[in-house]
């Protein structure tokens, strides 16, 4: 036996989970567009969001611009989420101070409009810009902002077939409901296929109606991609057909899931995923999952009803994803929140002991160890663009592929 009473656990450099500013992983993090809302989630009220640690407002003008500011008023500190939005800024409920999308004081009922010039007040602000229906953030040096990326699977130039939709992964389907955890461990789920087999299927039932267990188990790898890394799954079904599988994380916090629901009845080339998903924190011990959905289109341009996410879980009979469920329920059949929360919200990854089953696991690990080197050499990181003519259709490594015996 290995007595409990004299185990101590070893000492861990947690800054790879760490995103405060200042930490290299929230340095690191803060290079990059981060989606803190969806874009309809700005209305007529002023929206509070905690992002890496930090409190803001994030609010919609009446010209329909939008802002993001410190979430306290530089004149006395009141709350802006208690604010008043006009056509040209937000108002501060305390005093009137009003700011401009940019952060600029552009009123002070209470003082001349001479003193307010001189004075010259603005309230702390980032960029902000919409794309796929949801708000992203840029919170990094002002000299460091990249281009957004365009993926693939969200680049619709020339295209009609797909509608671009965000989402909430908790609200309209989900990956797995998973916030009381550090953003590291929702990202390291992706990367790790076993589980699918195990957690998903052996231990809390057929929860994806899936193949990967039937008439024996798959063969698994892991390898590197332009972007991150994948997992990569090969399987003979019991019909005969071949399934290929590989689900990617890309630096630094986006998975990529190749469709859930695949069967493997019918021969498909490269189902590319259909949702770009960002593990957001929202601090140390907690995440957000929010992604773009290449949705597909009908004849007028409108999301086709009735359709069904490659990721989308919360429709099918799968209890593990409700929130609330009794602590009997969870313990017969524990989803990925119960796997997930139960790691820790911070994990102690110099007590674990991995196998070669997490071989993508600790190799995207030393990625984003070398990725916060880079940061700090005054390097740019993996996965930031720059130049307008090559950021477009940048190749994912997210897909299924199903061939008959004959291919």
């Amino acid at each position: 036996m290995k007595s409990a009473y004299d185990t101590t656990l070893a000492e861990e450099e947690i800054s790879i989970v760490e995103v405060d500013r200042g930490t290299p992983m929230g340095e690191l993090l803060r290079r990059y567009w981060q989606p803190a809302c969806t874009s309809d989630e700005l209305g007529e009220l002023p929206h509070k969001v905690r992002i890496m640690c930090e409190d803001l407002v994030l609010f919609r003008n009446g010209a329909g611009e939008v802002g993001c500011l410190d979430l306290h008023c530089s004149h006395r500190g009141t709350s802006l989420e208690y604010g008043r939005i006009e056509e040209n800024g937000i108002r501060c409920c305390y005093h009137g101070w009003m700011y401009d999308t940019q952060g600029k004081c552009i009123d002070m009922p209470c003082e001349t409009n001479a003193f307010r010039e001189k004075m010259d007040v603005w309230q702390p602000a980032y960029p902000v810009m919409e794309f796929g229906g949801l708000v992203f953030l840029y919170m990094g040096p002002p000299e460091e902002q990249p281009l957004f990326p365009m993926f693939d699977i969200l680049d619709t130039y020339g295209r009609d077939d797909v509608v671009l939709k965000g989402l909430k992964l908790w609200d309209d389907h989900s990956l797995g409901w998973v916030r009381d955890c550090n953003w590291l461990q929702h990202v390291e789920n992706a990367l790790d296929p076993w589980h699918l087999i195990v957690l998903h299927e052996m231990i809390s039932g057929d929860q994806f109606e899936s193949v990967l267990t039937q008439g024996g188990w798959p063969e698994i790898g892991f390898s590197e991609t332009d972007l991150g890394m994948r997992y990569d799954l090969a399987k003979e079904l019991p019909n005969g057909n071949m399934l290929e599988r590989h689900s990617e994380a890309i630096l630094p916090n986006i998975v990529l899931v190749a469709n859930i629901h695949q069967k493997g009845a019918e021969p498909i080339w490269r189902e590319k995923a259909t949702e770009v998903i960002w593990c957001v924190p929202v601090d140390n011990e907690t995440v957000y999952g929010i992604c773009i959905c290449a949705w597909p289109a009908s004849e007028n341009g409108a999301p086709v009803e009735g359709w069904k996410p490659g990721t989308d879980t919360i429709s099918d009979i799968r209890p593990g994803q409700l929130r609330e469920r009794s602590y009997e329920d969870k313990q017969r059949k524990p989803d990925d929140m119960e796997a997930q929360e139960g790691q820790r919200a911070v994990p102690v990854h110099a007590s674990e002991t991995l196998g070669q089953v997490d071989a993508g696991i600790s190799a995207y690990r030393r990625k984003l160890r070398d990725a916060t080197a880079d940061v700090r050499d005054g390097r740019d990181p993996p996965n930031i663009f720059r130049d307008p003519e090559t950021n477009r259709m940048i190749k994912t490594s997210c897909w299924n592929t199903v061939t008959a015996p004959e291919a």
